[in-house]
Formats: structure tokens, C-alpha cells, sequence
């Protein structure tokens, strides 16, 4: 063996040792997100464990349950008793009552996770096309970090693993501790974009460098099919899922394309009001509308919100857009209350009901409420863990109540 040789491979069990007995730093642990998760449960021990098996409490050195993304940093001090290569996590998913709606996952060596990030890691890929229209940006939180800013930009930036904002930079913002941003202003202009996220300490000065930059593409024509409405379209679910996951958006379940044009927060009559700038640029031969759900909420009356969805069909039909109608769906104003400790108002259920008995008069409208209700007249946790956004399985029963809808009257 020559001496460059042998030198290299000493350097590389020096680094190796390094790695195995780090004291200072952190370490970045990520993991698949599980279907309608509100939080994960973490468990880091001396010793691989079996997937369905306890670990021995003499055997955890850390656990916690209350992370709400699949991901986590951690400081290394908590590890600084322990080899890392000796040390193993695993996770599953938790209910709003920390109750496991999964399996552990199988059991990992700690020292195969990312040492000592020094950029976010971006959750939002928009891997699945087309964007929405209202982007939603989301990482995994790091550590120590006091705020966030975004970037958005119209080419790929031009200084990946900087700290510097780039020169086609067309949007930014700045934000406190979390772990997603809502635009709040569409991309109704043709493009390739890109977004990023950097940590801020707390006199706002950047944590590491920016994450890698996320491209999305907005196109305005070549829709057939587009969707509008408040945050049940908009996608999110399971409390803490942004809609960041297409699995939370109802179309997902669809066998073709669609382009969403949901914004979370939105009454009916400030659909409305969106619906020339964020419906027309698109231009699709068929409108999926959801609306209402916050106003009869929030107590408006029916005849107000029947009001306003018959101007959006009234539009539609001016533009040769065919309005396909969803029914409002069910709430849960227990669950309302423990997670947003806000009820809907007092007479919701008969206001909803005459809402839906109107949409029933349509030409084209499909029953969702229905197939979500329980016998009160309630949305199930088992379809909505906070009683307002069906979660994944209860975007799915909407999902397959739409495609037989439109199975049955052959509308393609």
C-alpha cells in the first residue's frame, strides 16, 4: 500500500471517529409523511428494535411527541454520552390524541441522517403538476432558528449555497418561527419558477445558506378541468399537513389533470370577487366550485351564499365554463372547538341544509355531503381529525364520489 494511500484512509477513519462520537452540532432527521398524521412520535435507542416491538426503557435515550412534520433537527449534545453509529430512531404517526395511527418505522442508525445541516430541507417539491395557483412553501424547522425568509424566483438562482438573495428574485417574505408559508398573491403569469427558504436567527441574519431551489411551472392555457374554492380545494389536512400534499387534495383521486384554484379563508362572496383574475387566465372547460363552508360558519345566511354561487355560475356560463357543483360539506363543532377553539355558528346545520338543498337544483352538482355525514349530520374524525378540511381518507371518499358522478353522466 503507498503512503497516499494509507494517509487517505487515516484521514477517513479520523473523520469516521469524528462522525461516530460528535459532541457539538446537530443532526437532521427526515422521514416519509404518513397519511393523515397530526404528529410523529420519536424514539432514539441503544439497540435496533422490531417494528411492532417495544423497546426496552433501559435501551431509549430520547423521545419525544410533538414534531409536526416529517422531520426533525436535533442537538447532538443530547447524544453526547453516546456513539451515533450505536444509536437508532425510528417514528410513527400520532392522532390529535398522540394515539398511533401507524406502525414504528424500522429502526435506523442515527449517524446515516444528515450531520450538521447547513441549508433547510424544503418539503414542498411540486412534484405533481400543474401548480397551484396559491403555492404553499414548507420545510422541516431548524434548529434554533428565530424566522424564515422565502424567495421566489423566475430563473434557477445563481447562487446556490449562498446566503445572498438572487438577482431573479421577483418575490420574498419574511416570517417567524413555523414551517410553511400561504402566498397570498397568485402566479397567473406564465413561467418557471423557483423557491427556496433560508433560516434567520433573531437578529435576522441568515442561519446557514438557502435550501435547494424548488421549481414549480405555471402555464395559463391547455386546462380542461380546473378546481375553486376555499381551503377544502386549496388542499391541507390532519391539522398540521399543509396543502403543500397533494394526497390532501380531492382531485388528486381523479384520473386526469386539474388545476387548483383554491385559496384558504374564502367566503363565497370573496370567491366571487377572485373569480375574473383567478378563473378567466385559465380558461377550463370545466369548474369544479366548492364554496361556502366558511360563511355558513361564520353565520352568514344561506340565502347569501346561494346568492353568491349563483353569480360564480352565472359567470361561468358568460365565459362557456361548465360549473360542476359540490354540495357543502358536513363540520364537527367539537373538534372545531378543541383544535381552533372556535365553534360554527348556532343554526350552521339548517343554513347548510338549505345552501345544499339549492345546489341539488343544478344542472350539474355532485352530493358529497352525503357520503361524508354521519348519522348527526357530523363530519367523522375518521375523515377530518380538526372537524372542518377532510383529511386524506376523506379526500378520497370525495374523490371517488366524483368520479362516479362523472363516470355516470359520461362527462370526460
Amino acid at each position: 500500500m503507498n503512503q497516499a494511500k494509507t494517509i487517505a484512509i487515516t484521514i477517513l477513519l479520523m473523520l469516521i471517529t469524528l462522525t461516530a462520537f460528535a459532541k457539538e452540532g446537530k443532526v437532521q432527521i427526515v422521514w416519509p409523511s404518513a397519511v393523515d398524521a397530526v404528529m410523529y412520535e420519536l424514539e432514539i435507542a441503544r439497540a435496533p428494535v422490531k417494528i411492532n416491538t417495544s423497546a426496552p426503557q433501559d435501551q431509549v435515550v430520547y423521545t419525544t411527541t410533538t414534531i409536526y412534520t416529517p422531520g426533525v433537527e436535533l442537538s447532538l449534545d443530547l447524544f453526547k454520552d453516546y456513539e451515533l453509529n450505536k444509536l437508532y430512531y425510528r417514528v410513527r404517526p400520532l392522532d390529535l390524541d398522540k394515539k398511533p395511527v401507524g406502525n414504528f418505522s424500522r429502526p435506523v442508525a442515527l449517524d446515516k441522517m444528515i450531520l450538521n445541516p447547513i441549508k433547510p430541507m424544503p418539503t414542498a417539491k411540486f412534484k405533481y403538476s400543474p401548480a397551484p395557483l396559491y403555492p404553499v412553501y414548507s420545510w422541516i424547522p431548524v434548529l434554533e432558528a428565530e424566522g424564515y425568509e422565502i424567495e421566489v424566483t423566475n430563473h434557477k438562482p445563481e447562487n446556490p449555497n449562498g446566503n445572498l438573495p438572487s438577482r431573479y428574485r421577483v418575490r420574498s417574505y419574511n416570517i417567524e418561527k413555523g414551517f410553511d408559508l400561504y402566498d397570498l398573491k397568485a402566479f397567473n403569469e406564465d413561467g418557471n419558477y423557483y423557491w427556496r427558504v433560508i433560516a434567520l436567527d433573531s437578529a435576522r441574519q441568515p442561519i446557514g445558506v438557502y435550501s435547494d431551489a424548488i421549481a414549480f411551472k405555471v402555464q395559463k392555457r391547455g386546462y380542461k378541468w380546473a378546481a375553486f374554492g376555499d381551503s377544502i380545494t386549496h388542499g391541507g389536512g390532519a391539522i398540521s399537513n399543509p396543502p403543500s400534499d397533494p394526497r390532501f387534495n380531492y382531485f388528486y383521486y381523479l384520473p386526469f389533470s386539474v388545476k387548483n384554484l383554491g385559496r384558504s379563508g374564502d367566503t363565497a362572496a370573496m370567491l366571487v370577487g377572485r373569480f375574473e383574475q383567478d378563473v378567466l387566465p385559465f380558461k377550463p372547460k370545466y369548474l369544479l366550485i366548492l364554496g361556502g363552508t366558511n360563511s355558513i360558519r361564520e353565520g352568514s345566511r344561506a340565502e347569501d351564499v346561494i346568492a353568491s354561487l349563483t353569480v360564480i355560475k352565472e359567470k361561468c356560463l358568460e365565459n362557456g365554463i361548465r360549473p360542476i357543483f359540490l354540495t357543502v360539506p358536513p363540520l364537527n363543532p367539537e373538534r372545531m372547538q378543541r383544535v381552533f377553539n372556535q365553534s360554527p355558528a348556532e343554526k350552521w346545520q339548517q343554513e347548510l341544509a338549505k345552501v345544499n338543498n339549492f345546489l341539488k337544483t343544478q344542472p350539474d352538482v355532485i352530493d358529497i355531503y352525503s357520503v361524508l355525514a354521519d348519522e348527526k349530520g357530523f363530519l367523522p374524525v375518521k375523515y377530518s381529525q380538526d372537524g372542518l378540511h377532510p383529511d386524506i381518507a376523506g379526500k378520497k371518499v370525495m374523490g371517488n364520489c366524483i368520479k362516479n358522478y362523472l363516470k355516470t353522466y359520461n362527462i370526460q
